[in-house]
């Protein structure tokens, strides 16, 4: 067996499903709205990275697919040394979004070629990562077509204040605000009150989206690109998660989220590693 559902995982794990899956499956057992999904396990990496996948394992991994009931999932590089209190590899593995069945196995296995990346090589280096950590499971996951996305900080990592929690929101799907390629809203909470103590809204002009079978980018409408992305009341709402998320753990956490149809959804959560 080289699947694992979001279900069977806990957060010890970890060095069969990386730290990324197994933040998930951890998240999804304690009753945090994480989106479903299963991991292919780093033994499959171990065996077939560079080969053939033998046509049984393709089986179990599209009939894991066909379970979740979706057309399209996010593919994501789950590394063993991923998500450590001291590294997170954020952005140094890659990520593929809205994927179909017939992509499926590409996209994996092009997650698996990322940890032999220049850029991934340079930061286990610099880390002073095992060799032996340097193995990648893939994190299969329902795909959320979100109408706004962001990070929550639960601790302020500017001013390193752990009574106030940061969130930064953009429209569509969460790259470009990962990527750095739109300036997200900021909203910075008290944490024990729940009230905003500061706003910065920026404005939004371009978005992902998935339209016409592809990510496509396309521009806010005009009269959301001013508007504060999160009303309060959700802003309210995506804290009590992210609290929730922080106690489970009982560390400092970085979030992703998704919004669609009234719902927040959380897509990973990893250790904050840049605190003194």
């Amino acid at each position: 067996m080289y699947v694992k559902d979001f279900r069977e995982i806990s957060k010890n794990d970890f060095v069969i499903v990386g730290g990324k899956g197994a933040s998930l499956g951890e998240m999804l057992n304690a009753g945090i709205p994480v989106p479903p999904g299963f991991v292919i396990t780093t033994e499959a990496f171990r065996k077939f990275q560079n080969q053939e996948l033998p046509i049984d394992v393709k089986r179990e991994i599209l009939d894991a697919f066909d379970k979740l009931g979706t057309e399209r999932v996010a593919v994501r590089s789950s590394a063993v040394a991923e998500d450590s209190s001291s590294a997170s590899w954020a952005g140094q593995l890659e990520t593929y979004l809205n994927v179909d069945r017939e992509d499926l196995m590409r996209s994996v296995i092009k997650c698996w070629g990322s940890i032999s990346s220049e850029r991934a090589k340079a930061y286990a280096a610099e880390q002073k990562t095992a060799k032996e950590n340097l193995a990648v499971a893939v994190v299969i996951q329902q795909m959320v077509e979100s109408e706004k996305s962001g990070v929550t900080f639960t601790i302020n990592p500017i001013t390193q204040n752990r009574d106030e929690l940061v969130i930064e929101a953009g429209y569509g799907l969460g790259e470009l605000l990962v990527q750095g390629l739109i300036t997200p809203d900021t909203y910075v909470v008290d944490k024990r009150t729940f009230k905003v103590i500061s706003k910065s809204i920026n404005r939004q002009d371009k978005m992902l989206v998935f339209r016409d079978g592809k990510n496509k980018m396309i521009e806010v409408l005009r009269e959301k690109r001013h508007k504060q992305v999160l009303y309060d009341a959700q802003i309210r709402h995506l804290v009590k998660i992210a609290l929730d998320i922080e106690t489970h753990f009982r560390a400092p956490q970085d979030i992703e989220w998704a919004f669609e149809d009234g719902k927040f959804y959380i897509v990973q959560s990893r250790p904050i590693t840049t605190l003194s």
